[in-house]
């Protein structure tokens, strides 16, 4: 046999990296298999159960045998409560028919990609960002081209920047509101602008609102769907994996223009056929169930975050922005002279710290390291103890 000619893989497949929080998260798993206690700070998955009410319908389905194939756009009943659920949180109105369930919402990422880029078009990324947004416009053909955010200047959204970076090659534009990793909420005249240059371009606009519950300034954060001219351009994105404690559910939606439904609904059906009815029975119930359960999570966050980013910035060589959302906290370690954001990440690993080095999440990452505050709090005061060890470690 032929050994180089058996191995011919895709170019497509080759464009794809698979290094990312997940990846990180079992590295440290394993070093918990000998014996190391490790504090998982690197991923965003809350150390939380997901709520009894979601759990129980799901069971209940199961007993109730529904267990069949069921429609690939998602069953009527979920659909109807993420429409409700949309135009009451974003003030707009649409309808079931414009409400794709998908398999969390990387799924609803990658299928709008692969239905609108073509080899050779354009996607503007926020830097630092999800990786996979860059990872999936590269496997469907198309370049990234990233929107740089900087932590000296507390993240903040430069718009003559990203229209510098829009060409006759641009296809989308793709928003993280709230974001990860910087926990900045986009304010509304940010938002008004991104949506003229998207109008005057012709682009289509991807906002990713999976933090949108997540926010600690008393105001659920404006969605550019909802902005005069978008609702036809833009695919919003939201889920349940962060709010609900679904994260293994890998339950997700996107609302689509009409004139988009059918085109991802036959990729879908190509990929998955369809999301299994219990999973997304136990959806309906996260949307029609009491939502104690998010206020309370949205007020442990809070807490969580204070007593991150007060022990940051109480500590030497290191500090924070102090984030608006979501789940995470990037650290400036550029005072730690001679140490890049992967050997300060392992070395803090070693120290029973997990987090996630600023290059995997920016191309000017070299000098910063995501914290997600995912433990609880008195794990978080002992993975601050570790981590102020680690400085001095290596600064003296």
């Amino acid at each position: 046999m032929n050994v180089k000619q058996f191995n011919r893989f895709s170019n497509r497949s080759l464009r794809v990296t698979g290094q990312g929080a997940i990846h990180a998260l079992l590295q440290a798993r394993e070093l918990e298999k000998q014996g190391i206690d490790i504090i998982h700070l690197e991923a965003g998955e809350l150390d939380l159960d997901t709520p009894p009410h979601i759990v129980e319908a799901a069971v209940n389905s199961l007993q109730n045998g529904h267990t069949r194939y069921s429609s690939t756009q998602g069953t009527l009943q979920l659909r109807e409560s993420i429409s409700h659920y949309i135009n009451t949180t974003r003030i707009t109105q649409t309808t079931p028919n414009n409400v794709v369930v998908t398999p969390g919402v990387k799924g609803a990422i990658f299928f709008a990609i692969m239905a609108l880029v073509n080899p050779g078009d354009e996607v503007i990324v926020p830097d630092p960002g999800f990786p996979s947004y860059s990872a999936i416009t590269k496997f469907a053909g198309g370049k990234p081209v990233l929107w740089h955010q900087h932590m000296a200047e507390d993240y903040i959204y430069d718009i003559d920047q990203l229209s510098s970076i829009i060409n006759n090659k641009t296809k989308i534009i793709v928003l993280n509101n709230p974001n990860n990793p910087t926990g900045t909420v986009m304010p509304t005249h940010i938002l008004e602008s991104v949506s003229e240059l998207a109008l005057a371009h012709n682009l289509w606009v991807i906002s990713d609102e999976i933090y949108s519950q997540l926010y600690f300034n008393g105001s659920f954060p404006r969605s550019i769907y909802t902005l005069p001219g978008m609702a036809d351009r833009t695919i919003l994105m939201d889920g349940f994996s962060k709010a609900y404690a679904m994260t293994g559910w890998r339950l997700g939606y996107g609302i689509f223009p009409n004139n988009m439904v059918d085109n991802v609904c036959s990729i879908m059906l190509n990929d998955h056929s369809c999301l299994p009815e219990f999973i997304q029975d136990a959806g309906t119930a996260a949307l029609q169930g009491p939502q104690t359960c998010v206020s309370l999570l949205r007020k442990e966050l809070c807490a969580r975050r204070d007593l991150v980013v007060d022990a940051i910035n109480d500590m030497p060589y290191i500090s924070c922005f102090k984030p608006e959302g979501a789940l995470y906290v990037m650290i400036d370690i550029s005072q730690i002279t001679g140490v890049s954001s992967q050997s300060f990440a392992e070395k803090l690993l070693m120290e029973g710290v997990s987090m996630l080095p600023g290059t995997m999440l920016s191309k000017n990452g070299q000098n910063e390291i995501r914290l997600a505050f995912v433990a609880n709090q008195k794990r978080i005061a002992t993975a601050m103890e570790r981590l102020d060890s680690t400085i001095a470690q290596l600064t003296h």
